[in-house]
């Protein structure tokens, strides 16, 4: 099997204790089957706090949260399961985490979430060095499962060139060109139409996708913001109260003033983070790495360019929120704001019908 890992994969060390954002709190741990087994049959005080610490919902067994998260998070901000028994006793995505592994049967992708904040900052000092996001290939057995029910190679390679064009248009302009999304609706149809495929490098536009108040509303709330970061993400929080303090009152009453206002604090932003552009064209180009490839399996090109272009317009509205009032923003304060966020990023899919 091919395994391509990118390059800041190669450089990623849990930082554990010192880590600003613990990925003990703020989720559910899911327990996958296997370990559920071996938790059932554990024996001692051990099994009995095990099993006690385990709920099972539906489809979903996981570890029951606390107030302070997992309830293995030990007060020294390390897991104590890992610390008395070993790794061979924590779930799989708590060994794998940040670690994104994808198994699509000809080959395997391993890249890093950037939902911890080490692999966020691992990204962010390759975007500021300028270094590309390279793949390293080797030869292994991969020792996770196939995530796919797709077996057409002609068109995962097609994927595959499709996603070289795109970060080479990407090279050429802003992550929110209207070509990309042009090039997403004719690829969506094509597919469809069962017509030959387009590629992106035959499109070009100088337009842009703006995200005005109404759109950014749209994602804010609809998947996006719940009470409920209160307690799962208190820092998350306090920048989505900023926004509704700010925005979402005035988008009511005024909704040009609303979009002026907006403009402004990106303006100022650009004064705190001069290579906004080239951080938010990154980031986008990074989302393809991990998330493109997801096409395969649905063939949703539009939802899935849509949704990178989405998260990079609320990304930086959150950094334009930490930043105000602020002289300047260090590299981990922004490595910070992008974990809390990409651990909700996700939600936004919900809202992209309503775009």
């Amino acid at each position: 099997m091919q395994i391509k890992r990118i390059s800041i994969l190669n450089e990623f060390q849990c930082t554990g204790a010192d880590c600003p954002v613990n990925c003990c709190r703020g989720w559910k741990v899911p327990i996958d089957d296997d370990m559920y087994r071996k938790y059932l049959l554990e024996k001692g005080i051990f099994g009995t706090i095990l099993r006690c610490s385990i709920e099972k919902k539906e489809e979903l067994t996981a570890f029951r949260s606390t107030l302070r998260g997992c309830p293995f998070w030990g007060f020294d901000r390390l897991c104590s399961m890992q610390k008395k028994h070993g790794t061979a006793y924590m779930p799989a995505v708590c060994i794998q985490f940040p670690r994104q592994l994808y198994n699509l049967e000809f080959f395997c992708e391993e890249t890093l979430y950037l939902a911890c904040p080490e692999a966020a900052r691992l990204f962010l000092v390759s975007v500021f060095e300028e270094r590309p996001f390279d793949f390293t290939v080797a030869d292994e057995e991969a020792g996770y499962a196939v995530n796919t029910t797709n077996d057409d190679r002609e068109f995962l390679d097609y994927l595959l060139q499709s996603r070289a064009e795109l970060v080479s248009l990407l090279k050429g302009g802003v992550f929110d060109s209207l070509a990309v999304l042009d090039y997403a609706r004719d690829a969506q149809n094509a597919c469809l139409a069962q017509k030959p495929l387009p590629h992106p490098a035959d499109y070009a536009s100088d337009g842009r996708y703006l995200v005005d108040v109404n759109r950014m509303n749209t994602l804010f709330f609809n998947g996006f913001y719940h009470p409920s970061l209160r307690t799962v993400s208190p820092f998350l929080n306090r920048l989505c109260k900023k926004y509704i303090r700010q925005f979402y009152g005035l988008s009511r009453r005024d909704p040009a003033a609303a979009d002026r206002k907006l403009a402004r604090i990106k303006e100022r932003l650009y004064q705190k983070i001069p290579e906004l552009d080239c951080l938010l064209n990154r980031y986008f180009e990074y989302f393809l790495y991990t998330d493109f490839l997801d096409v395969f399996e649905d063939y949703s090109f539009s939802k899935h360019l849509l949704c990178g272009i989405a998260r990079a317009h609320m990304l930086w509205l959150f950094f334009a929120l930490y930043a105000e009032n602020r002289k300047q923003v260090t590299t981990e304060e922004l490595a910070k704001i992008i974990a809390v966020y990409e651990r909700r990023a996700p939600q936004i899919e919900d809202a992209l019908r309503m775009l």
